[in-house]
């Protein structure tokens, strides 16, 4: 039992030991549902008191780590003790939720043997990778439809100067998916502390709260994904490659391809002085036709251009740059994404990429 671990721990570290338990214990009777699960009376070693008092939950993401705080800091404000140490257990806490714990003064365990426990004189500290939850199946955020919702919002948040809040139905209509994916992704969204809301029902907005930390989650899952990369080798006779291969892209493939990674970025935003091997998204099963039509010559070594076959988020919000035209652009975020791949310079791109076109720094 999760409590019964705790207790465990919390002995083995600090010598505290069990002398009565109470459960359900309420503690203001003009707060509706103010009590928490368990109030353990322990003695310490110096043969002092300590009580604490304990909200048990499954998983606990930043949103839930909120509702904790105020409800424990209640307990704390109303007791006329100085022996009580908040604690919160759980099966998982995230590491957001951790840090929220932490700076508010709540001692927290949970499954995989995380303990911080700070009461007078005493300090443990010990912090494991979070385990997780069998219980509720987390949504996978980062694939398909729900990337195209989390490319629409943080494209919403860049293009808007305003307050930045945004209906269910404009962010369906931005990311070409359904109001259902929109609504799933946002609630899920919304319990990991990314966005917030305000109003409900249809009149229910929502708004970006996090922009760096929602960018990071994204970056972690695209360095990790798998996907159909082939490499080819073209000789640009005036040594301008990628005018050379858009040219011909543009001759041949009228949609369905966008440039990506350091040959687009550097377009923005000028740092290189020279990109030696492009990237380009292409449509799924368009690699063989694609490079015959252009002339590519397929290379394991020595290769300057990368065909990336993908769809979805990845082809949403191209872009187009005035002075040349007809070149087809993945939109910034995908673009800072694919800068990503550690090759040459790109990650000092990536950097200030970020930095000065995205105009986001790093998280919290």
């Amino acid at each position: 039992m999760l409590l019964n671990d705790f207790i465990d721990s919390l002995q083995g570290a600090t010598g505290f030991i069990t002398e009565h338990e109470a459960l359900k214990v309420p503690f203001d009777d003009h707060l509706q549902n103010a009590r928490f699960d368990t109030a353990i009376i322990t003695k310490t070693p110096s043969a002092g008191v300590c009580v604490l008092a304990i909200k048990i939950s499954r998983t606990i993401y930043p949103r839930d780590a909120r509702m904790a705080i105020s409800h424990l800091m209640k307990y704390q404000a109303t007791s006329p003790h100085d022996n009580v140490a908040p604690c919160l257990i759980a099966e998982m806490i995230s590491p957001g939720s951790r840090e929220a714990l932490r700076n508010a003064g709540i001692n927290y365990y949970d499954k995989s043997g995380t303990l911080y426990f700070k009461y007078h004189t005493w300090l443990v500290d010990v912090e494991r990778t979070p385990i997780r939850s069998t219980h509720k199946k987390d949504i996978a955020l980062f694939h398909g439809a729900r990337e195209q919702v989390i490319h629409a919002l943080l494209h919403h948040w860049h293009t808007n100067s305003d307050e930045g809040y945004i209906t269910g139905e404009k962010l369906a209509r931005l990311a070409k998916t359904s109001t259902y994916t929109v609504s799933s992704t946002m609630q899920a969204l919304e319990q990991h502390d990314f966005v917030e809301s305000k109003g409900s029902g249809p009149h229910q907005r929502r708004r970006l709260r996090d922009p760096a930390s929602l960018l990071d989650a994204w970056a972690d899952m695209w360095t990790r994904r798998r996907e159909v990369k082939t490499r080819w080798y073209t000789y640009a006779h005036n040594g301008q490659l990628t005018d050379h291969v858009i040219g011909k892209l543009a001759n041949h493939v009228r949609q369905g391809w966008a440039l990506t990674g350091a040959a687009a970025a550097n377009s923005f935003l000028m740092r290189l002085t020279n990109v030696d091997r492009i990237e380009i998204i292409i449509q799924p099963g368009d690699t063989e036709k694609l490079a015959s039509e252009i002339g590519l010559s397929q290379a394991d070594k020595g290769a300057n251009i990368v065909l990336i076959e993908r769809t979805g988020a990845s082809l949403l919000f191209l872009e187009k740059y005035p002075e040349r035209s007809h070149y087809c652009f993945s939109s910034k975020f995908i673009q800072y994404l694919d800068l990503l791949n550690g090759y040459g310079r790109n990650k000092e791109l990536a950097d200030e990429f970020r930095r000065l076109t995205l105009k986001i720094g790093n998280s919290k």
